[in-house]
Formats: structure tokens, C-alpha cells, sequence
């Protein structure tokens, strides 16, 4: 039975006592599909739909706990409306932690994230992801799997409410579009020229890692079968 997650909000005033860190994760962590998507919703700061009047200036995500399983996890975020008044993350620590362990079946949570950067120690590279990368949900993701913490499809993954940061079942979180779009265009295109110019438009997208050597594939068979 999948474990219960749960997120929440964060703020306060300016001036918060000390109190002391949570433990950040450290191991291999390989985040279930559902974690996945939660992860998604962190980093777009989607919260509760009170906090999301404002349109224009996103809510920041805050902490993050997840259980050495990745099966479980519970998030902080700072509202746009209260970010002026100075949202504090740094005692939410051990809170996330508690709070996460309460749905993770005895499963150890720790920190996993502090605002936009993946704090997990799982041998590999710091994964911060910027406000540009937002712009893309895939990129987001793709980031993320990179950095070692998930190896489902990412086809597989809902789409992203820009607007709110909440998961979008109706939308596709993938670059298949963009993978197609360059293939159908190349079916009407009868210019070498051109053609050569897309297969290295794509053999550059595999280099830069956006796409796997099965979606690059998959891609350049397409144009060659239709040209």
C-alpha cells in the first residue's frame, strides 16, 4: 500500500530561535514514482491553493525530508505573500523529518533538499535546480534523475501547473513532443541540407544528456525512415 505523503507551509517573522539541524541524507535513495512527482511539486513551491493568488512571483520551496526508501516525504514551502516578512527554513529541519517518519512506516527520513538544491549525499554532484529550469518541467526532472534519484520513465510523469506548481495529469512531463516535432518536420523536408542539420541537432541534444541513447535512437530512426 503507498505510503501517505504530505506538504505543507512554512513562514515567519524575522528573529527565530536557533535549534539544531536534522541529519542530510546520505546513501543511495531511489525516489518511488509518487515521490518523484512530489519532488516536481517542491521545487515549483506548490502549496496550499490559498497561497497561490499571485500569479507572478512564485512561492519559494523551503525543506525537504524523504525516507531512506524514497517512499515517503513531507515538504516545506515560503508563500509569495509572506516571503517580504522574511520565510525561515532553517528550524523546519527536524520537523520534516518527524513529520515524514510519521507516514513512513519506521522508514528513517532525512533531509533531502534546502530550497532548490538536492543535499543528499549519494556520491554524485549537488543538484541545484534554477528559476530558469522551472521553464521546463522534463529539464526539472531530467536533472533530477541525473543526479541518481529516480529511474522510472519519465514519460511516465504528469505534467506541471506552471501557475500553481501542482502536478497536471492531463499534461505530459517529456520531450517525446519535442523528439517528434523534429521528425515530422523533416518528413516534409526534401533538403539534405536540412536533413543533416537535424540529426546533429539531435546527436548535440544526446551529448548535452537530454536525451538517453534510447529516445536519440528512436529519434534519428524516424527521420531516416521518412526521408
Amino acid at each position: 500500500m503507498m505510503k501517505f505523503i504530505k506538504y505543507t507551509l512554512i513562514f515567519a517573522l524575522l528573529f527565530s530561535p536557533t535549534i539544531s539541524y536534522s541529519k542530510t541524507g546520505k546513501g543511495e535513495l531511489k525516489l518511488s514514482k509518487e515521490i518523484m512527482e512530489y519532488v516536481m511539486m517542491y521545487m515549483y513551491g506548490a502549496g496550499s491553493k490559498k497561497f497561490s493568488a499571485d500569479k507572478k512571483t512564485k512561492n519559494d520551496p523551503s525543506l525537504m525530508a524523504v525516507s531512506e526508501d524514497g517512499n515517503s516525504a513531507y515538504y516545506f514551502y515560503c508563500p509569495a505573500e509572506y516571503r517580504a516578512y522574511g520565510c525561515i527554513d532553517n528550524h523546519t529541519t527536524n520537523k520534516a523529518k518527524r513529520l515524514c517518519e510519521k507516514y513512513s512506516n519506521g522508514v528513517p527520513c532525512f533531509t533531502f533538499a534546502k530550497k532548490r538544491v538536492i543535499v543528499w549525499k549519494n556520491g554524485g554532484k549537488k543538484i541545484k535546480i534554477s528559476r530558469s529550469d522551472l521553464k521546463d518541467p522534463y529539464l526539472v526532472a531530467k536533472r533530477i534523475q541525473d543526479g541518481g534519484f529516480y529511474d522510472g520513465d519519465l514519460s511516465n510523469l504528469p505534467g506541471i501547473n506552471l501557475e500553481t506548481g501542482h502536478i497536471d495529469y492531463e499534461k505530459k512531463n517529456t520531450i517525446t513532443k519535442q523528439i517528434d516535432n523534429t521528425a515530422n518536420n523533416s518528413i516534409n523536408n526534401t533538403n539534405s541540407n536540412t536533413f543533416i542539420k537535424e540529426i546533429k541537432q539531435l546527436n548535440e541534444l544526446y551529448k548535452q544528456g537530454v536525451l538517453t541513447k534510447e529516445e536519440f535512437t528512436k529519434a534519428k530512426n524516424k527521420i531516416l525512415n521518412n526521408n
